[in-house]
């Protein structure tokens, strides 16, 4: 057994195990493929873009996550985890067509980290495939959840084109998705494939400054959406800014296909979003100038 890992409800903390049995959860913790590691200060645990074959759960200390942006391609310091908290799960998941990581993370005191293999990951995320509604997976037994999306999304101006029997049908054109605290959701300049609806959390905006700095453009709560301009007729396609969870957030993700057709159901929707597309192309030019 791991040292001084004894305990299920640790691991059960953690979406994408928490639909799992204590037993198999043992399992987990049990096994020769897992290991607890200790990380001396400003020790790099894992680097942006290189391909991910694990997760981490912070046992003791402190971790900080950084990215490389701006003009400059620097490393900025974007989030800070803690005991409890999780990290490197998003690289491992069937969304992340990449498999690559998405930020360096570095120990910040010394760390101890229990670390889990891939193939562990990757039955919880089959687990949840087969009926739970968390971490990057669609949902396929989730009446319950379909209503909880269906009276989000009813209520939202952005979906006022949609009838009884579409809203119904909500499984097929969206799936929810889980991440953890600090993890990022879109990274600016990528291509945009979805827009994403916050069904639970808080979600934070940002961009880079010439400078390196991080600039807070928005926080987006239960009801808010984003990634929408990316999807827009005449964009250049790809992310205009940063999104990253404050905590561990929901997500509804919104296919771009399904997008463009509430575009050309509804003109005013349309116009109304381009005249916000430049508003937020001014704000970042101004930012980044």
């Amino acid at each position: 057994m791991a040292e001084q890992l004894n305990d299920p409800e640790i691991l059960r903390k953690i979406p994408v195990f928490d639909s799992l049995s204590d037993a198999a959860l043992m399992e987990i913790i049990n096994s020769p493929d897992n290991s607890i590691e200790e990380y001396a200060q400003k020790e790099v645990i894992i680097k942006e873009s290189e391909i991910g074959d694990c997760m981490y759960i912070i046992l003791e200390g402190t971790v900080e996550v950084s990215i490389r942006g701006g003009p400059s391609n620097r490393e900025i310091t974007v989030a800070t985890l803690r005991e409890g908290d999780f990290f490197g799960e998003q690289a491992l998941s069937v969304a992340d067509r990449t498999g690559r990581r998405n930020a360096t993370v570095r120990s910040y005191f010394p760390t101890k980290l229990f670390k889990i293999d891939k193939k562990h990951v990757h039955i919880g995320l089959e687990k949840d495939f087969k009926g739970s509604d968390d971490i990057t997976v669609p949902v396929t037994d989730t009446s319950y959840l379909d209503k909880e999306v269906q009276g989000l999304l009813k209520d939202m101006r952005l979906f006022r084109s949609l009838g009884e029997e579409e809203l119904s049908s909500v499984a097929s054109w969206t799936d929810t998705l889980t991440v953890g605290p600090g993890d990022f959701v879109l990274k600016e300049s990528e291509l945009g494939d979805c827009l994403y609806v916050v069904l639970d959390g808080t979600v934070e905006i940002f961009t880079l400054d010439d400078d390196g700095k991080i600039v807070i453009l928005a926080k987006h709560t239960r009801g808010n959406y984003f990634g929408e301009q990316a999807l827009m007729p005449g964009s250049s396609g790809l992310r205009n800014a940063y999104a990253r969870s404050d905590e561990k957030v929901k997500l509804i993700r919104v296919k771009k296909s399904y997008f463009r057709l509430l575009l050309n159901r509804d003109s005013k929707l349309l116009q109304s979003l381009q005249k916000i597309g430049s508003a937020q192309k001014k704000e970042i030019d101004q930012i980044q100038k």
